[in-house]
């Protein structure tokens, strides 16, 4: 595409002598730049894309867009709006085609339950007989590939790259999750969604947004990427729910427009009725957890605003047999139930220590930390939350990136207030152990924090790690011990 078209309404004006220029692909990563590629210079948090200019020219950019005066040349256009994240996905936006336009698109924010409701909406989609992408924390799905998530919602010209790709391999559905990030680094500025579903708000993220008001302003900003027909819903579940003015609701009050009622859990099953405008469908699901109730009535809403029969809708969630790192038992015939969760919030702890407490014969054995260089002020918070809800804690490290696994850990631990069934194992390969050792028959183990993820980041290092892996060798280990 002529490079004249690729900035089209960026508000950059193109020199007529690069105006004709073909445009093979996109980028703000110097590294990823190929002969025509235009290259965008974006001030990121680390170093200032502007520093790369001269790189992305040798690498063959056709032209390269800066964000401020003193780097114009013979292919570097300056932009006047000086917002490059915007113009980078629009520029993305024009060269793709703007795929979003000729799939069922839906949006999936929100603290706790994303990935959960995203998988459950595809699965359902797919059971329609839609072909569904999926962009999201555990994966990128694009017909019959699956590739790896760096993070949960990719950068703007990398969504747009992906979701061409989905339409172009017969995707008529694609559901992502929508990080806080993304809304507000404009990734997703100019993705238009048939439907947006609001999970919950939570701590988080507080090392990023300045304060719980922002994070959640910026978690609205979903409802705007509506198309002019789109359904917004907001699940009123859980405190902190917002009032936005149009949007369809579900949870378990009488007022909500997707009611739940008659909700039992049992260990590995759920089931509950699902009421909207005078009609009821019973749900019937093989996970476990009562958060899935909650999960499954948002992507059955979700299905159901996008045109698919309620009814036929929960009959797709018949055979769904879970997501990894979701609650994921780690069975190898022990008479104790081991479960890995990516719980790594203090409301998502919570639910996943409520839920192990339900599922319990016998006691609740913790594992968990939390994440270095992130929001500090949650640790005492998991550490006090885990303190009353399991019998034994096992605290450790999660990704400690560059703190001192050790300072984290104390953190933590200023929430805990005893000394009986308190275990402190830095190494998270021997937290495991431990707390499997510890198991009596009955007991559930809970290994929280990492979930679907395998690999531990140590300093600057990612290293592989997976908990499933370990608590399967930990098993083995006491069994043959």
């Amino acid at each position: 595409m002529r490079l004249d078209r690729v900035l089209a309404g960026t508000g950059a004006a193109v020199p007529s002598e690069l105006s004709g220029a073909e445009v093979t692909g996109v980028t703000n990563d110097s590294r990823e730049v190929r002969e025509g590629f235009l290259f965008v210079a974006v001030r990121g948090f680390r170093t200032d894309g502007h520093l790369f200019i001269p790189q992305a020219l040798e690498a063959g950019a056709c032209a390269c867009v800066a964000e401020r005066r003193g780097e114009e040349g013979s292919r570097v256009i300056l932009n006047s709006e000086g917002d490059n994240r915007r113009l980078l996905a629009r520029a993305a936006s024009n060269l793709y085609r703007r795929p979003w336009e000729e799939m069922t698109m839906v949006g999936i924010t929100g603290t706790n339950g994303k990935t959960s409701t995203a998988m459950m909406l595809a699965a359902v989609l797919e059971d329609s007989g839609m072909a569904t992408g999926v962009l999201g924390t555990i994966g990128y799905r694009i017909g019959e590939r699956t590739l790896p998530a760096p993070v949960t919602t990719p950068e703007s010209h990398v969504l747009a790259r992906l979701l061409r790709e989905m339409a172009d391999s017969g995707c008529g559905a694609c559901v992502m999750e929508v990080s806080s990030h993304a809304l507000a680094l404009s990734r997703v500025d100019m993705v238009r969604l048939d439907a947006a579903v609001f999970t919950n708000i939570s701590q988080d993220h507080l090392d990023f947004h300045a304060d719980m008001e922002e994070y959640l302003r910026t978690k609205l900003r979903i409802f705007e990427l509506l198309k002019p027909d789109g359904s917004a819903l907001v699940g009123t579940y859980a405190p902190g729910a917002p009032h936005v003015e149009g949007a369809a609701t579900f949870g378990d009050s009488p007022g909500d427009d997707y009611r739940i009622s008659d909700m039992e859990v049992g260990l590995g099953s759920i089931s509950y009725t699902l009421s909207h405008a005078g009609r009821s469908v019973e749900v019937g699901i093989p996970v476990s957890g009562s958060v899935n109730v909650y999960n499954s009535a948002g992507a059955l809403a979700a299905a159901h605003r996008v045109g698919l029969d309620l009814g036929e809708a929960a009959a797709g969630l018949e055979g769904f047999r879970g997501i990894p790192g979701r609650l994921e038992s780690v069975d190898e015939g022990q008479d104790f139930l081991v479960a890995v969760d990516y719980a790594h919030t203090p409301d998502a702890l919570e639910k996943v220590l409520q839920q192990a407490g339900e599922m319990s014969r016998g006691r609740v054995i913790a594992v968990f930390g939390a994440g270095g260089d992130r929001d500090r002020r949650k640790r005492p918070r998991m550490g006090a939350i885990a303190d009353r809800l399991a019998d034994v804690l096992v605290v450790t490290s999660d990704n400690p990136r560059t703190e001192e696994p050790g300072a984290i850990i104390r953190e933590i631990l200023e929430g805990v207030d005893r000394e009986s069934g308190l275990h402190v194992e830095p190494d998270r390969r021997g937290a495991i152990r431990l707390a499997v050792s510890l198991a009596r028959a009955g007991d559930v183990v809970v290994i929280a924090g990492k979930g679907h993820e395998d690999y531990q980041i140590l300093g600057t290092e990612r290293v592989h790690f997976d908990d499933r892996e370990e608590a399967r060798r930990a098993i083995a280990g006491r069994r043959h011990g």
